[in-house]
């Protein structure tokens, strides 16, 4: 994909064949991208490990109540922020940019990308079309990669599946 961008292959779950997974790891990393969810190819051919949240885990947030992490040490090191009430600040914002109202996303896939970028804030890459990609996914990856921005972290990207 070029020296800016990563390709990885996370397509395990829709081999063919008692090979399939094996085989499309490798020859996806031999034909250029960087990475697999793969485990057991990661291991046996030395092909970096990566990868991103299900929609299960989306899925298993419904509201606020359910963010057991709120507060993001910045990436300078500084005193811990309210990350939470940041990515509310930028979803709110960018409601204008998207031309939708906060209600229309899913809060409980909100508060899961805040969450899963709360643990992972160096390798924040979402999964957008749990729900619908332009009025809650992108808008909700949107807001929370904007606070990461803010605080000094860059998030890596988002994922589709779905088709």
């Amino acid at each position: 994909a070029g020296s800016k961008m990563s390709l990885l292959e996370f397509g395990l779950r829709r081999a063919q064949g008692p090979d399939g997974g094996l085989s499309a790891s490798k020859y996806s990393y031999l034909g250029g991208f960087d990475g697999t969810s793969n485990v057991l190819a990661g291991k046996l051919f030395n092909i970096p490990l990566k990868g991103t949240h299900a929609h299960a885990f989306i899925m298993s947030f419904s509201s606020k109540k359910d963010c057991k992490i709120q507060r993001l040490k910045p990436a300078n090191g500084e005193n811990e922020v309210d990350f939470l009430g940041l990515c509310y600040k930028w979803r709110k914002t960018l409601c204008t940019d998207f031309k939708c109202l906060e209600e229309e996303a899913s809060e409980g896939e909100f508060i899961a990308f805040v969450s899963y970028a709360a643990a992972f804030p160096t390798t924040f890459l979402a999964l957008v079309d749990t729900y619908d990609v332009i009025r809650s996914g992108l808008l909700n990856f949107s807001a929370v990669a904007m606070a990461l921005n803010e605080i000094g972290y860059r998030p890596i990207g988002i994922r589709i599946d779905s088709g």
